[in-house]
């Protein structure tokens, strides 16, 4: 997730990510909500998660792991 939002971000790339979890779509920055083929929400995501502030703070907890 943290290069598809690096992608995005510095390159100006679209990407579309397809998911049935919820979770997974609060990476990205809109989220478009299909019904039987039909668009039944489409909103921007206001505070979008970041992948890359995730994976850093999951080194340090494992670095503070390894010390204890």
């Amino acid at each position: 997730m943290a290069i598809f939002q690096r992608l995005n971000r510095e390159s100006g790339i679209t990407v579309l990510l397809v998911t049935h979890e919820p979770d997974i779509a609060r990476y990205a920055s809109r989220i478009i909500q299909f019904r039987d083929g039909r668009v039944v929400r489409d909103e921007r995501v206001a505070e979008t998660r970041s992948a890359a502030d995730e994976i850093e703070l999951m080194s340090l907890e494992e670095e503070e792991e390894a010390v204890c």
